[in-house]
């Protein structure tokens, strides 16, 4: 019985290279397919689709030059904290990237690492910076846990300076979110 098992088993492990064979040959064939007739709606959608990509990446690249130099210009020119911080919070606002301090999320355990867990109310010692357009992480932030008493059952009531903020998986950045 044990035998014929193996045997069973080894059957189907052949069987499965072979499939794995064929599903790439096919893929093989798909790509020939379409570089030979771009005429075809296949082909000519798979094109439409790599250009995008090539524009996206040229005007990604080109919005990031330009960026480091307005950034050098600012320190050639002795910029101060608030200016800089001003320009780097627009830049985060244009890539539709967050910086989350709300440690009273749902999803807080994603978004930051817990350096230090001494029992109280929970600190942000880095944010978090989330992209808009995804949901995902793209640097996690650190918190601890301070000495003292428990942290609050609720979020903190809206302050004046968020009550502007649209209800978002993570609120914008700002200059003054630190």
């Amino acid at each position: 019985m044990r035998k014929r098992w193996q045997q069973l088993q080894g059957t189907l492990d052949r069987i499965g290279q072979h499939l794995d064979q064929l599903e790439r040959r096919t893929e093989k064939m798909e790509t020939i397919l379409l570089v030979r007739e771009p005429a075809t709606p296949v082909a000519a959608d798979a094109y439409e689709g790599l250009r995008k990509q090539v524009v996206n990446a040229v005007t990604a690249r080109l919005t990031h030059l330009a960026q480091l130099v307005q950034l050098d210009a600012a320190l050639a020119h002795d910029a101060d904290r608030d200016h800089i911080a001003r320009m780097v919070s627009g830049w985060l606002e244009q890539a539709a990237l967050a910086r989350v301090t709300d440690t009273f999320r749902a999803d807080q355990d994603l978004l930051f690492d817990l350096v230090e867990d001494l029992g109280g109310p929970v600190e942000v010692l880095e944010p978090a910076y989330v992209d808009l357009v995804t949901g995902r992480v793209i640097r996690p932030g650190q918190t601890r846990r301070t000495a003292g008493p428990a942290a609050p059952a609720e979020p903190p009531a809206v302050t004046p300076r968020d009550a502007g903020q649209p209800a978002v998986t993570a609120t914008p950045a700002r200059e003054d979110a630190q």
